[in-house]
């Protein structure tokens, strides 16, 4: 095996740079985008030269690790987001829209613009996965949809030799089962008690998810709230997705989590880590659930968890489907049926418990 640079000259005194290639018992060769110039300077002349051997000897590198696992330093510092705009500028396909929203979807769920495409594991894509079912507000084959789109950036990265192992693999994808799933995402009255008693390691996210609990909101409108949004014990607020207004009754109880009131454009709680940055839907989930671990709540609960167990515990103690929609900020119950569905299962486990009778 031998990787050559070879030089070719032009017309008018001009040197083209190409690459013999020789590799089992094959030759081929590889005309570089590199030409020394009669009237090049000297410095000039040598950098062109440095290039060139410095991508032959790149060739050879690549022949040299491409049956093993190891993946050149150059290859591994690549910027997913830098590689991911190159592939959307290229991709000529009419689901590019749905290629754009799974980036926007997958930026959104890793908080960090500096991600490498080496750093993408099995692990963060099974999160990702948990993400847009979960946690992205997202309904219907749309979770299924963005992922399998994701894929496909993913798979260009690997056919270009940039990631060695496909990182989704061995996963498949699990899509909702709306009326069983919803079970496994709320929290108990008795639950929400337990939790008020249980350190968190964030004290801000604790008030905040149980704050979300007793109003319904979602991360994305506890990041903005302001003490502005409380008037007269009162939330008032619209949804970050749909834009529809929220004005609820809050507790007592509830608004003493708040503390001191402060100024109208003041946020109500401080989401942001040691380094000033808002903290992101995977580092909140992250947290949620070892504050579950310690409380002994074996669910998996995420922040958008908040809002399903408001819906519940509306509906449990007595409101109606077109309350809890407004509560929720739904312009109609047709997504709020599903929590209907939830409390008609209670009521079958209910039957299940009676006691039996002999006759």
């Amino acid at each position: 095996m031998s990787i050559k640079l070879r030089e070719k000259k032009l017309a008018k005194g001009a040197i083209k740079f190409y690459l013999d290639i020789y590799i089992n018992g094959e030759r081929s060769y590889e005309f570089l985008d590199i030409k020394i110039e009669p009237n090049d300077s000297k410095s000039v002349k040598s950098e062109k030269r440095n290039i060139a051997n410095l991508i032959r000897s790149n060739r050879e590198l690549e022949y040299l690790t491409s049956n093993t696992n190891y993946i050149p330093k150059h290859l591994r510092n690549i910027n997913f987001f830098d590689f991911a705009e190159t592939f959307q500028k290229e991709y000529k396909k009419k689901d590019i829209r749905m290629i754009d929203a799974s980036i926007l979807q997958f930026k959104n769920f890793v908080d960090n613009p500096k991600l490498k495409l080496a750093e993408i594991s099995p692990t963060m894509m099974r999160g990702f996965m948990d993400y847009l079912n979960n946690d992205a507000g997202l309904n219907g084959e749309t979770p299924h949809n963005y992922f399998t789109r994701f894929k496909k950036i993913l798979k260009n990265a690997e056919q270009k030799g940039l990631i060695n192992v496909l990182p989704t693999k061995d996963i498949k994808f699990r899509r909702k089962v709306q009326r069983n799933e919803l079970r496994k995402q709320i929290l108990t009255s008795d639950e929400l008690k337990v939790l008020a008693q249980t350190k968190c390691g964030n004290e801000e996210l604790r008030n905040a998810f149980l704050f979300a609990c007793f109003t319904g909101l979602g991360y994305a409108e506890i990041k903005q709230l302001t003490w502005g949004n409380i008037v007269n014990s009162r939330l008032v607020t619209r949804r970050e997705k749909t834009n529809q207004k929220v004005d609820v009754k809050i507790k007592d109880s509830i608004l003493a989590l708040l503390g001191k009131r402060g100024k109208k454009e003041d946020a109500i709680f401080n989401m942001r880590n040691e380094n000033g940055k808002l903290i992101s839907d995977n580092g909140v989930n992250k947290c949620l659930k070892n504050w579950m671990n310690r409380a002994k709540i074996d669910k998996h609960i995420t922040f958008y968890c908040a809002r399903h167990t408001y819906a519940t515990q509306l509906l449990l103690y007595g409101a109606n489907l077109k309350t809890v929609a407004d509560a929720l900020g739904h312009s109609n119950t047709q997504h709020t049926i599903k929590y209907l569905n939830y409390i008609d299962s209670l009521a079958d486990d209910a039957v299940d418990n009676l006691p039996e009778l002999d006759f």
